[in-house]
Parts: C-alpha cells; structure tokens; sequence
C-alpha cells in the first residue's frame, strides 16, 4: 500500500473522525490516514505544529492529499497555509463520506488524477481549495 496516496483528514469536532470510521465500516480499514480534530480548547499554533509535522511524516514523495469540512474554518485555514507552501500537496474542502469513499477507492492514482476523479464525480460538493488560492497568492507576489 505505499503507493497510495496518504491522506490528512482534519475537521472541527469529531467529525473526521466520524467519517473514518464510517469508510472503513464500508470498505474496510485504512492505512496511511491521519485525523486532525480541532475542538474549542485546542490551541492554533498546536495544532499547526501538528499538522506540519503530520505532512512531513506522511509525504513520501507523491504528495499528500488533506480534506476538510469547511471553507474557512480553523483546519481548512491552517491547510491551506501548509498547500502553500508544499507544493506537492493537494487540499480539498467540503469533504463527505460518499467523496471519501470515492476517494479511498482511487487512492493508488497519482494525485493529478486523483484530482481529476474528485471534480469529475463530485463537482459541487467538494473543491480544490489550492486552486482557489493561486490567483490570490500570484496577486500577492506581484505586489
């Protein structure tokens, strides 16, 4: 399973954890994901830490692909801090259990065409928040 691509699910609450635990009961257990919950006495600049650390442990040379519930909200932001700077990751926002079976079940893609996989089968549901970001991060270097 080391070709596959690992994967961070980070949410507020006990929600990704939720969805873990869903997909597996469906498809069966998972290796290489990692769960980042953030609940209201978890400490930002900790869990950022913790994130960056993850990434790194995870990423094996083919990327790391992190899914969030919400855009906007503490784990999406602190995603997207890392995408920014790790260009090999990828972040997808609005994630739900039919997407991340989806996604568990193509996860020995690379993660371009994991990619292409995620908008083709779920185009409103879940979006690539990293390409979201560019045109705001070419502004801001052009400044």
């Amino acid at each position: 399973m080391s070709s596959e691509i690992p994967i961070i699910l980070a949410s507020h609450g006990q929600f990704a954890q939720g969805l873990l635990d869903c997909a597996e009961m469906l498809i069966g257990e998972q290796e290489d994901i990692t769960v980042i919950s953030i609940d209201r006495e978890s400490n930002i600049n900790d869990v950022r830490e913790h994130l960056i650390n993850t990434y790194q442990k995870m990423n094996k040379g083919q990327g790391v692909l992190i899914l969030v519930d919400l855009l906007g909200g503490s784990p999406c932001n602190l995603a997207s801090e890392l995408v920014l700077t790790q260009h090999d990751g990828a972040l997808y926002c609005g994630i739900n259990v039919p997407t991340l079976l989806e996604i568990l079940s193509n996860r020995d893609l690379p993660l371009d065409k994991l990619h292409s996989v995620i908008i083709d089968v779920f185009p409103d549901s879940c979006f690539n928040v990293g390409e979201k970001l560019k045109p705001v991060q070419q502004h801001d270097s052009e400044l």
